[in-house]
């Protein structure tokens, strides 16, 4: 703001009286013409709910250092995922896998100390939820999500299928289909949900004689391509060249292929961790968290895994000749 005086010497005093404010540390005199109008602007926007500019200024800095002022929902979301992987019920898994749909992309890139219960229902509603019980119940998941906070666990032991229980599923396939399917799972490292997991998504025109290729869609945590090893490609030969890779009902056959193999009940992801334990011996860290779709995040999980399987195990699980099948 400017000012204008008679005559120099009232200038000069003014200027006095604001070098001695200076030398006191009082600044508050005079501040930039710009900064002045977006005070005043600031001030009238925040009368009607009783709240100065200090204090909306020092909320709004709490709610930064709460939060993480870099941080995105996808960030965090995606880290939620990486530590979490194995540790979810599948239907409590199915409806995280959900969110990102729930809230749409733009949400997905919003800082996390710019996200309010406002901001969160607008998303929701702008993409398909509008019965409040619907609304209510998605909001949880995303304000699980908004709040999530890594937990030091003690270490947890990776459950992994031996080469019996391998074979045993392997063997309890009443199809080719069936076969073809459960390959998938144990060599190729596909989540095996029925309800929503990739392969249920997955179709047979993605499968590549060298590579299988896993869109966003399929994965929902964006694209990767999965090496097709050697015992893969036997197990998967005169597949179909389109078309769902899972065969019908699989639900009630995926149940039945778990009931055939002793001790799988109530491991979750047991197939993928099978998978994952496996290719990181034989084929290392780099070339795993490609196949699987994880983020350098994920290193805690691959400290468990690289215990698990030595070197040439690992090899002899996906080699045509491995003894699993």
């Amino acid at each position: 703001m400017r000012k204008f005086f008679k005559l120099p010497t009232d200038a000069e005093k003014y200027a006095a009286g604001l070098r001695a404010k200076y030398r006191e540390g009082r600044r508050g005199g005079v501040v930039p013409h710009e900064l002045a109008i977006m005070a005043a602007t600031a001030a009238e926007m925040l009368e009607p709910h009783g709240v100065t500019i200090l204090e909306a200024a020092r909320a709004f800095v709490a709610r930064i250092s709460e939060t993480g002022s870099a941080e995105t929902f996808a960030d965090r979301y995606g880290r939620m995922l990486v530590e979490n992987e194995g540790r979810w019920s599948d239907r409590y898994k199915l409806d995280m896998d959900r969110l990102p749909r729930w809230v749409g992309q733009a949400f997905m890139k919003t800082r996390l100390c710019d996200i309010t219960p406002g901001v969160i229902e607008a998303a929701l509603r702008a993409h398909g939820a509008q019965a409040q019980s619907t609304l209510d119940t998605r909001a949880r998941y995303v304000s699980a999500a908004v709040n999530y906070r890594t937990k030091h666990r003690r270490k947890a032991r990776i459950e992994m299928m031996t080469a019996r229980q391998c074979g045993q599923m392997l063997r309890a396939c009443e199809s080719p289909a069936e076969r073809r399917a459960v390959a998938l799972l144990l060599f190729a490292g596909i989540r095996p949900s029925a309800e929503d997991g990739e392969i249920s998504r997955l179709d047979w025109g993605a499968v590549g004689e060298s590579e299988i290729y896993m869109s966003r869609e399929v994965s929902k945590v964006g694209d990767r391509h999965v090496p097709v090893t050697p015992r893969l490609r036997r197990l998967l030969r005169g597949h179909p060249a389109e078309g769902p890779v899972v065969p019908a009902n699989w639900r009630r056959v995926y149940k039945r292929l778990r009931a055939a193999v002793e001790g799988m009940a109530g491991k979750q992801d047991i197939t993928r961790h099978t998978f994952a334990s496996h290719y990181l011996a034989a084929y290392g860290e780099a070339a795993t968290k490609q196949a699987i779709g994880h983020t350098a995040g994920s290193s805690t999980l691959f400290r468990h895994y690289r215990a698990a399987v030595t070197e040439a195990a690992g090899k002899r699980f996906f080699s045509e000749a491995g003894a699993v099948s």
